[in-house]
């Protein structure tokens, strides 16, 4: 018996895009990173692409592998959002190999600097246990 077909990935099925607003341009000095090798300068997916493309991955359950990944890339929506064309499946694959991971240290740096502290809600303090759903 063979496997079950994977649910096609809708436009409507894709969450959290709204967060690359403020994602992207903290991402944008990723752009260049891992592109000397490419000498016939026929990069079409780039460290930034690919690191909002992982994000992605993150916000959405839905996507499982890197060929869910990939069938995101071609919807409009996020490509609108991310700036990206359609990631082939050899370039998504390719790409843990060409880009630096290192250099998402600086990235994560930026952000943990823009958080803001949560404010201590005194209303909890009476409450013995683990607050669950």
């Amino acid at each position: 018996m063979g496997r079950k077909a994977r649910k096609k990935i809708e436009q409507k099925d894709i969450v959290g895009l709204r967060y690359f607003r403020k994602l992207l341009p903290l991402l944008d000095q990723l752009h260049e990173s891992g592109c000397r090798r490419d000498r016939a300068g026929n990069r079409r997916l780039f460290f930034d692409q690919y690191t909002a493309l992982l994000l992605l991955y993150f916000f959405n359950p839905i996507l499982t592998s890197l060929r869910g990944i990939q069938q995101a890339s071609k919807l409009k929506n996020v490509q609108k959002k991310l700036g990206c064309a359609r990631a082939s499946l050899g370039s998504l694959s390719e790409a843990s190999r060409v880009f630096d991971a290192d250099l998402l240290t600086g990235v994560i740096g930026e952000l943990a600097e823009k958080l803001q502290p949560l404010k201590h809600d005194a209303r909890l303090d009476d409450i013995q246990g683990l607050i669950t759903r």
